[in-house]
């Protein structure tokens, strides 16, 4: 994990309790039965499947889509909660570049009833590289769908921030170079 272990690392090491070894020596032991059956063990790669799905943020499962993201990202809005975002950021993206300025900034503010999760493209990649310390693939873009004008003074047009895949999941890129 290193120094700076990702967020959902850090999830991990703070809900995660593993057995003592002497307790997992036995358990191993107990795994085949003599009748060889496999029951026991079964058992318990469920039981720690359930144990990390628990373990995990539920950001972890349901960033498959930039949509998905989206909403995770709206969520985290209306909850005004840097803690929502911080497991969407891209794990490749260090903690030290990852200023609290720019957490607040993708939190702040008001979503108005309706609003749309829109992705773009982004400008060519060796313009990216040269910013960014994980090139992003594409900008995701949350459009606030205002009725009238003291909406759109309240709201705003809406917000944009550039997002990349790891590991079949999409997460946000505020880590510049």
């Amino acid at each position: 994990m290193g120094s700076n272990p990702t967020p959902s690392a850090i999830l991990l090491k703070q809900d995660f309790n593993p057995p003592p070894l002497k307790e997992l020596s036995k358990m191993q032991s107990n795994i085949g039965n003599a009748d060889g059956s496999w029951r026991f063990g079964r058992s318990i790669a469920f039981g720690f499947g359930a144990l990390l799905m628990a373990a995990l943020p539920a950001s972890a499962f349901s960033q498959d889509t930039p949509e998905s993201l989206g909403a995770l990202w709206i969520d985290a809005i209306k909850a005004n909660s840097s803690e929502q975002i911080v497991p969407l950021i891209h794990p490749l993206c260090s903690q030290e570049k990852i200023s609290p300025v720019v957490l607040e900034r993708i939190v702040s503010g008001e979503v108005p009833a309706t609003v749309s999760v829109e992705t773009s493209e982004l400008g060519p990649n060796d313009a990216l590289e040269k910013v960014f310390e994980v090139v992003p693939e594409l900008q995701l873009n949350l459009k606030f769908e205002t009725q009238n004008e003291a909406e759109k003074q309240k709201y705003g047009l809406g917000k944009g921030f550039p997002i990349a895949r790891y590991m079949e999941k999409w997460f946000f890129v505020v880590c510049t170079k």
